[in-house]
């Protein structure tokens, strides 16, 4: 061994790597600084890499840096070992540290090459920038987020400290229950009073309320309500109720189960009972609106109805103004646009054909120069009062002077036309030759006079012979009352004497339609209060006794025919009522009315209150000349009659006006 060691250091046996170099200074030098500087930077480079492995734990393949370490070192040592066998001759020396150098570089090539994928897949320069630019941008939204929430925490504190209403948080897993100062002070309870369990709640709960209170937790939790809320009485300390409106929102896990529940309690007590007032004030005010709806609708459609006339209306002026403009110069009439000072401005061809000038003709004139001189001032009188204002259009029949000087009647109307500003701009006029109406106009005027004058005498004839009648039915009357006083028989007598009333009621009658401005026909409830006040006076009635009450429509006329039919039934149901229904002095009412019927039909109704009818009472077998007239009048009326007893008298008698 010791043999080995002495032939592995011998430098005998060698001659100096100088001797390769035929130790020219040059060459030397130029070997022995390269190996030296060489060598250096190799030691210095593995110093590096150990200070910078050793400050980075976390660095990943810090093995690999160690043995890039000694390896480096290792040719480091090669190129040392150069500079000394420049003068000796160490050759086996520098074998063994080129092999230590050789088998530490094929160990550091075979550790990298499993280790090169992992080495790929490390994050490039720009990947680390933005991974840190990302993480950094993180960094400062959390902190941006744990100032949120802290900013959150203090407005969560002080809304429990400043809201009106109670607060409530729901730990389903515990079944605890956070419950507000003001929840509690809301109930009357102090915050120490009431410990923080559900049943705290639910006890409180009135029993009438609490099945819908729960039902409404279980259909949020099954998720068929976005949201927990309704309306329950609590019990407060004092014993009193209060209505809580109660509002929460619930929290589920990944599984679908309910974890959490948060809400609110409002004091709703003043609301509910509002609303019980209001619902007095609502049942009172559906059924005004229900009424009010309907008239609103009945409006509806009569705005809509009148909309849609308009609409139509609004759509044929416009139709009507284009064919205006379009038929402006083929127009039926004379249609002119006049100055203010009277001048002819724009003319169609219908007016030139009324006045018998041409186009240019009338533009050197004013209407001044071609109208009549007396319809002259009463034409400018017009112009003064539309160019005023007071009247927005005027229309007048004026006479113009044609071209050949004869006169042309005409139906004058003008409008005036102002500027935006309200300053007159020139008259719209419209003419209408009308001589031949004028013409016509004055041959009907005489016609006319002819007609009232034939009229007239008519009415003269018609009134005296009215007049006539009456004084012939007088005599009549005056005969029979001479006549009746050479009757000494009692009943022949009366008999005389109802046929002289009789004959008075048809002359009252004629004295009515002579009276009367239309002589065809009279008003017959004035007509009853006559007759009936003559009949009082014919049986000497006390009016203290009997009474007469008349209820007659004083729009009823009858004509001649009518009124004397009827006026006899009056006579003898009035007649029979003074006679019989008050024996011996006896008081009572007689009442008389006449009304239209829904059929049109006129209704006369005479009745009383005194004795009434006999129990066999039949009109058509009962053998009186006054109810057979009464029957026969009103069959000659085409009318009908009925008659009640029972209790005083009642006739009504029903016909069809004429």
């Amino acid at each position: 061994m010791m043999e080995f060691l002495n032939n592995f250091f011998s430098t005998s046996e060698f001659i100096p790597h100088g001797h390769c170099y035929l130790w020219k200074p040059g060459l030397v030098w130029l070997h022995l600084v390269s190996d030296v500087l060489t060598g250096l930077a190799y030691y210095s480079i593995p110093v590096m890499l150990v200070y910078f492995v050793r400050k980075r734990r976390d660095m990943p393949f810090g093995r690999i840096f160690l043995m890039f370490s000694i390896f480096i070192v290792a040719c480091g040592t090669t190129h040392l070992m150069d500079v000394w066998t420049l003068w000796h001759p160490s050759y086996w020396l520098s074998g063994l540290l080129k092999a230590i150098t050789a088998f530490v570089s094929v160990l550091t090539a075979i550790e990298l090459v499993p280790l090169m994928p992992q080495a790929l897949a490390l994050p490039s320069p720009a990947q680390l920038e933005a991974a840190n630019y990302q993480l950094a941008k993180e960094i400062a939204e959390r902190i941006r987020t744990e100032e949120v929430l802290r900013e959150s925490e203090q407005r969560w504190q002080l809304a429990l400290r400043g809201n009106n209403d109670g607060i409530w948080d729901w730990n389903l897993k515990t079944n605890e229950v956070f419950f507000s100062p003001r929840w509690k002070e809301m109930l009357g309870y102090e915050d120490n009073e009431i410990s923080n369990h559900l049943d705290e709640c639910l006890t409180r709960v009135h029993s009438d309320d609490l099945n819908w209170v729960i039902q409404a937790v279980l259909d949020h939790f099954a998720q068929k309500t976005p949201f927990y809320i309704t309306e329950y009485r609590a019990l407060c300390k004092d014993g009193t109720y209060k209505w809580i409106l109660d509002r929460g929102q619930a929290l589920w896990d990944e599984d679908g189960n309910v974890v959490r529940m948060a809400g609110s309690h409002t004091d709703i007590t003043d609301r509910k009972q509002v609303e019980e007032t209001l619902n007095s004030l609502l049942n009172q005010l559906e059924s005004k609106v229900e009424e009010r709806t309907a008239e609103l609708t009945k409006i509806n459609e009569s705005l809509q109805i009148e909309i849609t006339e308009r609409q139509r209306i609004e759509e044929a002026l416009r139709e009507s103004e284009q064919r205006f403009r379009a038929a402006f110069h083929q127009a039926a009439v004379g249609i002119a646009h006049v100055a203010i000072d009277g001048s002819w401005l724009l003319v169609n061809q219908k007016l030139c054909d009324i006045l018998g000038y041409t186009l240019e003709e009338l533009e050197l004139l004013t209407f001044q120069d071609i109208t009549h001189p007396e319809d002259l001032n009463i034409n400018l009188k017009y112009v003064d009062q539309i160019l005023a204002d007071n009247i927005q259009t005027y229309s007048m029949e004026k006479r113009y002077f044609r071209k050949d000087h004869s006169i042309v009647w005409v139906n004058l109307t003008v409008s005036l036309m102002r500027e935006p500003s309200g300053e007159a701009k020139y008259f719209i006029s419209v003419v209408e030759d009308i001589s031949e109406r004028q013409a016509a106009q004055r041959e009907r005027q005489q016609w006319e006079e002819q007609i009232k004058a034939s009229l007239l005498e008519k009415e003269v004839l018609l009134k005296e012979i009215y007049h006539r009648v009456k004084n012939n039915l007088q005599v009549i009357s005056s005969l029979l009352n001479l006549q009746s006083a050479y009757i000494k028989d009692k009943d022949d007598l009366v008999i005389f004497q109802q046929s002289q009333q009789r004959i008075a009621s048809m002359a009252l009658v004629h004295e009515k339609l002579y009276q009367s401005q239309d002589l065809a026909r009279i008003n017959f409830g004035e007509y009853i209060r006559d007759l009936v006040a003559s009949l009082f006076t014919a049986y000497e009635v006390n009016e203290d006794a009997i009474s007469l009450r008349i209820n007659t429509d004083d729009r009823v006329y009858l004509g001649l025919d009518t009124a004397i039919p009827c006026s006899l039934i009056i006579h003898e149901l009035v007649s029979n009522s003074l006679k019989y229904a008050f024996p011996q002095g006896s008081n009572g009412s007689i009442n008389i009315e006449i009304k239209r019927t829904i059929n049109h039909d006129l209704t006369l109704i005479v009745s009383d209150n005194g004795i009434g009818l006999p129990p066999n009472f039949d009109l058509k077998k009962l053998a009186s000349l006054g109810w057979e007239l009464v029957d026969a009048l009103t069959d000659q009326l085409g009318g009908n009659i009925s008659i009640t007893g029972a209790t005083g008298v009642e006739c009504q008698v029903t016909f069809p006006l004429p």
